[in-house]
C-alpha cells in the first residue's frame, strides 16, 4: 500500500479534479440530450464520489505536511479515519 506522501501530489489531485470536471460536463450533456433522471443521478453520484476522494487527498496532504515522522501504521490509520469521515458526509 502506498503511503500518503507517495500518492498525495498536486498533480494527482489536479488530475482527479479534471476528471470530475469532465464527468460534470458529461452530466450537462446528458441533460441537454434529455436523458432519463435515473441516468443523470447515477452520473451525479459518480461526480460527488470523485470530489469526495479529491477532498480526502487534499486533507491527507495537508495533514502529512503538518505532521512529521509518521509511521506507515499512522498513515494507514489516518487514511482509514479520512475514509470514515467522508462516508459520514
Amino acid at each position: 500500500m502506498a503511503t500518503t506522501e507517495e500518492y498525495v501530489t498536486s498533480k494527482q489531485i489536479q488530475t482527479r479534479l479534471k476528471r470530475s470536471a469532465g464527468q460534470l460536463d458529461g452530466v450537462l450533456r446528458m441533460m441537454d440530450e434529455g436523458r432519463p433522471c435515473d441516468d443523470v443521478l447515477v452520473q451525479l453520484s459518480a461526480v460527488k464520489s470523485s470530489i469526495d476522494k479529491a477532498m480526502k487527498l487534499v486533507i491527507a496532504r495537508n495533514i502529512n505536511n503538518c505532521v512529521d515522522n509518521m509511521t506507515s501504521a499512522d498513515v494507514q490509520n489516518l487514511e482509514h479515519s479520512l475514509d470514515l469521515l467522508l462516508k459520514t458526509k
